[in-house]
């Protein structure tokens, strides 16, 4: 059963999702420092702008929690100085969507390792459909398009996915998140 938002949900949202915005510009400066042609290095950071959507739907498990976080997290990102504009924005809301359709396939009852992963994976998935259309990718040989796309799906699972299940459940066995769904599962409910 899919429970409503509670204030609280609504503001620890908002929380992880301004300081994982916060993240995601200073991540903008070090993959500025990337030379414009190391393809597969750029693809490797791309989980770490997937955190938030991630992170906030396996802590309050709310519908529509990865999307919402995602865009407060681009917003943010462009207010601190974010060199993306309103591309930025775009990131975050097809991103958001590739991250809160695996949590929406589950029905919003499985929240694992499983899921985070592939929620982080498909996000990425969502960016690499960004960057062949917007980006340049189509320009792309195919052999560099395949390179790029395998190193997102995989940085998006680990950095997009694992990592912000790890700190999750970090934040949970130290009773940060006793009051949030996270912190009320039962055995019922795969950790």
């Amino acid at each position: 059963m899919v429970r409503s938002w509670k204030l609280r949900d609504v503001i620890l949202m908002v929380v992880f999702a301004i300081v994982c915005g916060g993240l995601y510009r200073v991540w903008d400066l070090v993959y500025d420092l990337l030379p414009g042609t190391a393809y597969a290095a750029q693809a490797a950071t791309t989980g770490l702008w997937m955190i938030a959507g991630v992170i906030v739907p396996y802590i309050v498990r709310r519908p529509g929690a990865a999307l919402l976080a995602e865009l407060i997290a681009a917003a943010i990102e462009n207010m601190l100085g974010g060199q993306w504009g309103l591309s930025n924005m775009v990131s975050g809301l097809i991103q958001g969507i590739g991250s809160e359709l695996v949590f929406l396939f589950f029905a919003y009852r499985r929240f694992n390792l499983l899921t985070c992963v592939l929620s982080g994976a498909l996000a990425s998935f969502a960016g690499v459909v960004q960057w062949y259309f917007q980006y340049g990718g189509d320009s792309m040989s195919a052999w560099v398009i395949f390179e790029y796309t395998v190193v997102a799906l995989v940085s998006g699972a680990i950095l997009g996915g694992w990592l912000p299940k790890s700190i999750g459940d970090a934040l949970k066995r130290a009773g940060a998140l006793r009051r949030f769904a996270i912190g009320q599962t039962d055995r019922t409910m795969a950790q």
